[in-house]
């Protein structure tokens, strides 16, 4: 796979950005099919930086109701990937000065 198809988005949030406060832990959308070995291999491909302790986690679709009727669909399933690095840094969490 391509990394662009691997490495989606990095997820910034409020609880994202605590876990990297407290542990150093980066967080990023990856694609559902991707490994922790094709993970690591794009980030350092993308980036130049070695990950280890990949973590992931494979989110289930949610129910959305449409419209005003009681027809429902499903949006995707989104899959995590949790990292840390050995050395080096990534500026996902930089505040806005």
């Amino acid at each position: 796979m391509k990394i662009n198809k691997i490495l989606i988005k990095p997820i910034v949030t409020e609880k994202t950005t605590g876990l990297y406060n407290s542990e150093g832990v980066y967080t990023m959308g990856v694609a559902i099919s991707a490994s922790k070995n094709q993970i690591k291999q794009a980030l350092k491909d993308a980036f130049d930086v070695d990950a280890y302790n990949i973590r992931t986690a494979t989110m289930p679709g949610k129910r959305k109701r449409v419209g005003k009727t009681w027809r429902f669909n499903t949006t995707k399933m989104t899959k995590k990937a949790f990292f840390k690095l050995k050395k080096g840094k990534l500026d996902f969490y930089a505040g806005g000065d």
